[in-house]
């Protein structure tokens, strides 16, 4: 895929009611991106509806813009075509379903990540999109259970359980940061 759009849905989401290991996990990987030297960060966006604050999350996107990465701010209800016109006009890219892979993180897998809002995964690839939920730029929140295994149990079970409400079988999910089939560029 040319493009990589790497959508962040309530990246911030509930932190005091997780584990700190979930917490820092969660913001390590996303630094993985601002210190991979050679992904083509002319072909790789960011896209988050949480809003810049004085946080962990903030200090993170500043990295990202630091190192190269265009970062482009939505509304937690905007719409996946609403998302993609705000894409191409700050990239000034022509984002098609064939051209254009969508990487997915955030807060609650269970929920807004999957199903939940606009432009949440099972969305993506309806219309067309390559999407792959990252897994661990993902946190469970929301769901019940005593600790963060258990609640995400849970979560992977409200995956399969929209994955085949919604029949969103392309949907792909990943634990390795060099699997995501980014683009680099050339040495």
């Amino acid at each position: 895929m040319k493009y990589t759009i790497v959508m962040l849905i309530d990246f911030i989401g509930h932190p005091l009611l997780g584990d700190q290991y979930t917490n820092g996990k969660r913001y390590s990987e996303l630094l993985k991106f601002a210190t991979c030297s050679n992904l083509d960060k002319d072909n790789i966006v960011f896209v988050t509806n949480e809003r810049p604050e004085h946080n962990e999350f903030s200090e993170l996107l500043a990295m990202l813009h630091g190192a190269g990465y265009d970062i482009v701010y939505t509304s937690s209800e905007e719409q996946i075509s609403n998302i993609i016109e705000k894409v191409e006009d700050h990239m000034n890219w022509d984002v098609k379903e064939y051209n254009t892979q969508v990487i997915i993180g955030g807060c609650n897998l269970g929920g807004c990540v999957i199903n939940a809002k606009p432009m949440s995964a099972v969305f993506w690839q309806l219309k067309g999109y390559k999407t792959t939920i990252h897994l661990p730029l993902c946190a469970e929140y929301e769901q019940p259970g005593a600790n963060q295994i258990e609640k995400v149990y849970r979560s992977i079970e409200q995956l399969f359980h929209f994955t085949k409400e919604y029949k969103a079988f392309g949907i792909e999910y990943c634990t390795d940061f060099h699997r995501l089939k980014m683009t680099y560029k050339e040495a």
